[in-house]
């Protein structure tokens, strides 16, 4: 899916009609964009402090709350306008906007909420990541694989919907399970002449698989399977093909490449 280009031609007050509701669009376009970018930032630390989780869990279990904060203010990008934009400030956690109603995001939140991510609030209060007290230290690496029904849908935009405007749908997956996840086989490169190209070389022997996804985790062992599980969950939500009139992530996406694209 194209992410296009902003628009090139911004009139000033001097030399053209003001209008709020284009100064509005660009204002909610460049929140977007600050906010991909501070997500970015956030999920390169979280990699960082990682292995290092049993030793700082409360800033661990932090991080993960801003992380999921910026990717359920990123599931809608309409929010940006109904309350505000302000870098840094807890707008919307939990799916609460705060005024404390929920925040529908247009199918996003369901797939994303705490609860089925796994990061309950227990009545101790120990916080997202569980009681802190039971993580035994050691940090397990696993791998699982997702197949795409390529076979019984041949014409499903299936990478399209996976990735979703500048990836990040897939991005959103990431940040709220901790897994990478990594689209593999034949139709993954964008362009058919570079995977032919590619086809057969070091490190490329899965352009001869058919259509699937990688889902990588290192993480706890105390945590690891189950987030693989919530990860390769809504994965396959995602790969459910449905009808165009009725697909709510399709028209959510085609709002936010709007935005995007300052139009």
């Amino acid at each position: 899916m194209s992410s296009g280009r902003y628009m090139a031609y911004s009139p000033s007050p001097s030399t053209g009609p003001h209008s709020p509701h284009l100064s509005g669009i660009r204002t909610a376009a460049t929140a977007i964009v600050e906010q991909e970018k501070y997500l970015a930032e956030l999920l390169a630390e979280r990699n960082k402090i990682g292995p290092f989780m049993p030793v700082l869990p409360h800033s661990y279990r932090l991080l993960n709350q801003e992380i999921l904060r910026v990717t359920t203010l990123l599931g809608n990008a309409s929010v940006l306008d109904q309350v505000g934009f302000e870098h840094g400030r807890p707008l919307i956690t939990s799916g609460l906007f705060p005024n404390g109603a929920a925040a529908d995001l247009n199918g996003w939140t369901s797939a994303f909420q705490p609860e089925r991510l796994g990061m309950i609030r227990s009545p101790s209060g120990h916080g997202w990541l569980g009681p802190q007290g039971g993580s035994s230290g050691i940090i397990a690496k696993k791998t699982i694989r997702v197949d795409i029904p390529v076979e019984k849908y041949p014409n499903y935009n299936f990478v399209g919907r996976l990735l979703g405007p500048r990836g990040n749908s897939l991005k959103r997956v990431e940040a709220s399970t901790g897994c990478r996840v990594l689209i593999r086989g034949r139709g993954s490169i964008k362009d058919p002449s570079r995977e032919d190209m590619m086809r057969g070389k070091p490190g490329y022997e899965h352009l001869n698989d058919p259509l699937h996804i990688l889902v990588d985790a290192e993480l706890p062992v105390e945590i690891i399977d189950s987030r693989l599980m919530q990860a390769r969950d809504i994965l396959e939500e995602l790969l459910k093909p449905v009808d165009e009139s009725e697909d709510l992530l399709k028209k959510q996406q085609l709002r936010e490449l709007a935005l995007l694209n300052g139009t």
